[in-house]
């Protein structure tokens, strides 16, 4: 409801002024605009014999002022409804009482009910990951079996199912235990990483508070990364998402660039700025700051959708449960209002530990250049100008792409270093960037012969490309060549290359592995087959069936895991609307994997096209395989229901191009019941 003050003093003679009152407590945003309003009143409203005139308007104002103290600024910006307060207390001690090494097993529909504290193992010790898994799941099916049984039975007979039905009141207490057998839910304490968070916030807390203040949005949106990632800048996620503010690849384009040498997701400083944005757009289609957080874990177009349902957010979180809207995005909010609280209490420890922030300058380049050139020209290490420019990525640091023109790179700010940034030789800058360089596997080439024939090491060929410990490659797949600097003697560089590749043959041998296996179309290896990780199929990420048409190339292509209908027509320069009208109309919704898709090739070739799809799949590997270990796989049978997106996000928290990668030959966009998957099995690194 957009007020102004005009349409207030049209109600201060009006029968509606106490139905207006009320409509102030129950809605603080409200209030707090009416405040902001009533700060362009002249200073005559109060002083002179106007007074009368703005007498309704000071009865309000008086109101306003008598409100209770939990109802300041920022909770009317934030309010803590009744619905949720549960939730946000459950939180509050998840951030503050509760360890790592505490389980809290409760019901995720009602977050008082708290069954039991289970102590785990230190994540430290052997094997204690699969034991403390194996655990909380013991712990969970307990419960539910006998929350079912005392629902069946409708008695309690032992003391444990006496204090268990104690958590269930009124007449419907055995159909709400039977429900609730199927929500026992386990959640990990978060007290030690949540005060890592606040140590490590001090050193960008104060520049991203400015940010949202020139964005003319409320400063404490500052803290929403406590709920994203503790503020760790290297976070990753399962399914993409990275650094301080979690965007994922497909929101984060919006905002930031994220390419091959270059992504800004994990710079804290200019995520924030994209944050900001968002979030922004988000409160301008919402109206409301509880919503607009919301959509920051569910999506703005979700949310819209959800208040198109269900009207507002107190009636979004008692009763929506359409699409995705599941346990992480109904609780976003409450773990906001926790996050913010505990925060702040933990900000004003005089103890607290304080990192050490380092000045920096800003160098704006104004080309292409090799890192080597930075490192030399400023007398910098690697080490250091990595620390300071988060968002460079791997390859630039290899030497495989430049630093991208136009990057403001950060440097030490020092009398030395602002001398040096004025006498950069304009030779150092090149126009373009390194392009990507690719060979085509043939029948009967292997990683070793490759390597060879490009004057390469093995150990770099394979990590270029993500392969497995095996170095399994296929016929037609692509593989990119890694490029370096100029080596100073070339004899030398051979050598060294030549004593790589030795010592990575005989660490295979010696592991037992099958060392540069031959390309063919099915070559898995049989031994270890527990941790043998699939390699790509390269005709999936092919463009197959290409038509002329008014002199116009189209191209037939195979929709894979994480790609959408934007990213097409940002890699092709063209727009969504076009891509659905050449597939006439099959497209009014978001594409899924396994789909057919035609698409125009009218700004740049089919080969790049390609050659920016496979780009894309590798960041998005090379990221996850920095993060995540696949150290086995179990087979899974399919049940009535189970579909690709909810397994991979809900059962087995694992991104969809993996499952996909582990499941090549099956159509998971057509499970079937009792189809049997082959399901990795992650670690943390």
């Amino acid at each position: 409801m957009a007020l102004d003050c005009k349409k207030y003093y049209l109600m201060r003679c009006s029968s509606n002024f106490s139905k207006f009152c009320a409509y102030l407590h129950g809605h603080p945003e409200a209030s707090s605009r009416f405040i902001r309003g009533l700060s362009t009143l002249p200073l005559c409203a109060i002083t002179s014999q106007k007074l009368r005139r703005y007498g309704y308007t000071l009865v309000i104002l008086a109101f306003l002022f008598c409100l209770p103290p939990t109802t300041g600024f920022t909770n009317q910006l934030f309010p803590l409804y009744p619905e949720i307060k549960n939730n946000v207390r459950f939180w509050e001690k998840i951030y503050s009482i509760y360890s790592l090494n505490d389980a809290v097993i409760h019901d995720s529909d009602d977050l008082s009910r708290i069954y039991e504290i289970v102590h785990l193992l230190d994540s430290e010790l052997p094997a204690s990951r699969r034991i403390n898994r194996e655990t909380q799941q013991r712990t969970r099916d307990n419960y539910s079996k006998i929350l079912k049984k005392i629902s069946h039975s409708k008695k309690a007979a032992t003391a444990e199912e006496r204090r268990i039905a104690a958590f269930f009141k009124g007449s419907q207490r055995f159909k709400d235990m039977a429900k609730a057998a199927d929500n026992v839910r386990s959640q990990t304490g978060q007290k030690e990483r949540f005060l890592e968070g606040i140590i490590r916030s001090r050193s960008y807390m104060k520049k991203m508070k400015e940010i949202f203040r020139s964005y003319k949005l409320p400063q404490d949106l500052a803290y929403l990364p406590h709920v994203e990632s503790s503020f760790n800048a290297k976070a990753y996620s399962k399914f993409g998402a990275a650094g301080i503010w979690q965007f994922t690849r497909g929101t984060g384009k919006q905002y930031l660039k994220i390419n091959y040498s270059l992504d800004e997701r994990l710079d804290p400083i200019s995520a924030t700025r994209a944050a900001a944005q968002y979030l922004k757009n988000s409160y301008r289609l919402l109206n409301n700051w509880p919503l607009a957080i919301t959509s920051y874990n569910y999506g703005t177009s979700g949310t819209l959708r959800a208040v198109k349902a269900k009207g507002s957010y107190e009636k979004i979180f008692s009763g929506y449960d359409k699409g995705h809207f599941k346990f992480a995005s109904k609780n976003f909010y409450s773990e906001f209002l926790a996050a913010l609280k505990i925060a702040k209490q933990l900000e004003n420890r005089a103890k607290l530990k304080q990192q050490h922030t380092p000045s920096v300058r800003y160098l704006k380049l104004p080309g292409y250049i090799h890192i080597d050139r930075i490192e030399n020209h400023f007398r910098l290490s690697r080490t250091e100008i990595k620390k300071l420019n988060p968002a460079l990525r791997n390859p630039v640091f290899a030497g495989e792409k430049l630093i991208p023109k136009g990057y403001s790179l950060r440097l030490p700010d020092s009398e030395k270093i602002n001398r040096s940034s004025n006498s950069i030789p304009s030779s150092f800058y090149a126009d373009t960037q390194k392009l990507s360089i690719f060979h085509k596997v043939k029948k009967g080439e292997t990683v070793g012969s490759i390597a060879k024939q490009h004057g390469i090491s093995i150990k770099s060929l394979s990590k270029a490309n993500n392969l497995d410990q095996y170095s399994t490659i296929y016929i037609r797949q692509k593989l990119r060549l890694p490029t370096f600097s100029a080596p100073s003697s070339p004899g030398q560089e051979v050598s060294k290359i030549k004593r790589e590749n030795n010592k990575f043959i005989q660490k295979q041998l010696k592991d037992g592995n099958l060392p540069l296996l031959a390309a063919n179309k099915k070559n898995k290896p049989s031994a270890k087959q527990d941790v043998y990780i699939p390699q790509r199929n390269p005709d999936a990420y092919s463009v197959f069936r290409t038509l002329k048409k008014d002199k116009k190339v189209y191209g037939h292509i195979t929709v894979q895991p994480e790609e959408s209908l934007g990213l097409y027509a940002q890699w092709l320069g063209s727009t969504t609307d076009k891509i659905r009208k050449i597939n006439n109309a099959k497209l009014l919704t978001e594409i899924e994997p396994g789909k057919k898709v035609l698409l125009p090739f009218e700004n740049l070739s089919v080969a790049q096209f390609e050659e920016k799809r496979l780009d894309y799949l590798r960041e998005i590997e090379e990221d996850f395989f920095t993060a995540y270990a696949v150290v086995g796989q179990k087979p899974y049978k399919v049940n009535n229901g189970d579909t690709f997106w909810d397994l991979c996000y809900n059962r087995f928290d694992i991104p969809m191009w993996l499952l996909e990668r582990y499941n090549s030959s099956l159509n998971l966009s057509k499970l079937k019941s009792s189809q049997e998957l082959m399901i990795p099995i992650l670690k943390a690194i």
